[in-house]
């Protein structure tokens, strides 16, 4: 692709004599870049791409894009935002490939990547394979590749978009669409047919200057949406949402659980450890029943938000029907542990307070005994909700047992005596067992008949970020090896 062809549209001067410049791929990291690139410097939060442009020409980029000014021997194109062009410079190489298919975006505090799995497979019980993209993986062309960010970089995502298209011939993709890739512009140029917004609670503090800030980043996806934007209206800040989208004249489309204003709207017959039941009504007219095969609202709350985007992506009724019905639960989004003790311990990904309530809210459905919770927080990332996630836990739980999560290079102890004052303000029996394994085990020692076990905030990870390197630890894994080992004494 020639250079002026590849800055069509983006607003971005390319003097007449580079015009005809051959750029044969894009890249923003100089140790990947291949001759013929475009090379972008984006300015990071730990480096400045400008720093590398010399590399990036070493390494054969055909032409350089920058914000700063640069003194190179290759065409240097520049942009006010780098960052922001590096997504539309991506999307015109790649053809925006999204616009040749139907895109579902979610975005929320909890509940997306459930969200993708239910569309996936409403999707396929419609007879069309649905990539899903987001925090567990990116999942298409029957390949499951480990997911770096919720969101991938825009460079990544466009090619992610034309290879699903021209290679595996994909016509859905169900998307995570995190507060930072929104912020970041790594979306920008995705076209969505239809956008979910599930909750907003406090996450990402350290990233956002306050949580209206993490708001609006969260907004900006339904100005990316063609179609409707279904909200869910049992959040507070969905209903803001609903009313701003309506005000500024968008498509959208209410969903929520016993909400009798909503325009879908669920309303539970049975719950249990098994799953939840739930009759399903478009404005006002019963649709029929869900078979939903985890427990608790929020997992109403979640099938209905994918349900509700799928009809108004004209997905007929059965096919959501079956969809909703296959799936049997997300890895490590209350996941039950199989053991061999048949003792019930429940994996979540829940690391926020908002997430580690539902999970524990849910779990008192059907426990006739006493919570018992493993949880911790992760290092390196929002400090204030630390004694917050304590307070939770010990509202909500019998015994805590407080552990380290992700440390990365906080100190795991330091971390623990940030989440202790929450604690201490709920009465709740709690003990410290920095290190993780012992705290699972700790609290498989501790479980009577009749208790449950939650294991909160790793959810699907199968390692701990301790320093700078992964090592493997899975809770899943670690449960079940403790209980086969310790059965006779349990």
């Amino acid at each position: 692709m020639k250079l002026i062809e590849l800055l069509q549209g983006t607003g971005i001067a390319c003097p007449s004599e580079w015009a005809e410049t051959e750029i044969s791929g894009i890249s923003y990291d100089s140790r990947k870049t291949k001759s013929g690139d475009l090379f972008v410097c984006v300015k990071g939060f730990q480096a400045d791409g400008h720093r590398f442009a010399e590399a990036a020409v070493r390494a054969g980029a055909s032409a350089v894009l920058a914000q700063d000014r640069l003194e190179l021997p290759v065409p240097v194109v520049y942009a006010e935002d780098s960052r922001r062009a590096l997504s539309s410079v991506s999307a015109n190489f790649y053809g925006h490939a999204s616009d040749e298919m139907l895109v579902f975006g979610i975005t929320g505090t909890n509940g997306k990547t459930t969200i993708t799995y239910l569309l996936r497979e409403i999707v396929e019980a419609w007879g069309k394979e649905c990539a899903v993209l987001g925090t567990i993986a990116y999942i298409y062309g029957g390949q499951t590749r480990e997911s770096a960010n919720t969101t991938p970089e825009s460079c990544e995502l466009q090619r992610m978009f034309r290879e699903m298209r021209d290679e595996y011939g994909i016509e859905v993709c169900a998307m995570e669409v995190s507060s930072h890739s929104l912020a970041l512009d790594r979306s920008a140029d995705i076209r969505f047919d239809c956008s979910i917004f599930t909750n907003l609670t406090p996450d990402h503090m350290d990233f956002h200057k306050d949580f209206e800030d993490y708001y609006q980043a969260k907004k900006r996806l339904f100005h990316q949406t063609s179609g409707a934007c279904v909200i869910n209206i049992d959040d507070e800040y969905g209903r803001r949402l609903y009313s701003e989208l309506l005000d500024e004249g968008l498509r959208v489309r209410s969903c929520g659980v016993d909400a009798e204003d909503a325009d879908y709207r669920a309303v539970i017959l049975k719950t249990s450890a098994a799953g939840t039941d739930a009759e399903l009504y478009r404005d006002g007219t019963l649709l029929g029943e869900l078979n939903i095969r985890t427990p608790g609202r929020f997992s109403v709350s979640n099938a209905i938000c994918a349900a509700a985007a799928s009809l108004e992506a004209d997905i007929p009724w059965e096919s959501v029907r079956a969809g909703i019905g296959r799936v049997k639960g997300v890895p490590g989004r209350f996941e039950l542990v199989e053991n061999v003790g048949n003792i019930p311990v429940i994996v979540d990904y829940a690391h926020t307070p908002d997430a580690l309530e539902k999970v524990l809210r849910t779990a008192r459905e059907f426990t006739t005994g006493r919570i018992i919770t493993v949880f911790g927080c992760g290092g390196d990332r929002d400090r204030s909700k630390r004694p917050l996630m304590g307070e939770t836990a010990g509202r909500l739980s019998d015994i805590c047992v407080v552990t380290s999560d992700n440390p990365r290079t906080e100190d795991p102890d330091a971390i623990i005596e940030e989440i202790l004052p929450g604690l201490e303000k709920t009465g709740c029996v709690y003990m410290v067992k920095s290190d993780r394994w012992k705290a699972i085990r700790q609290a498989i020692f501790r479980w009577k008949k009749g208790d449950t076990i939650i294991l909160a905030g790793k959810g699907h990870e199968d390692y701990q970020i301790i320093g700078t390197e992964k090592q493997h630890f899975d809770d899943r894994e670690m449960a079940a090896r403790i209980i086969e080992q310790e059965i006779d004494s349990l």
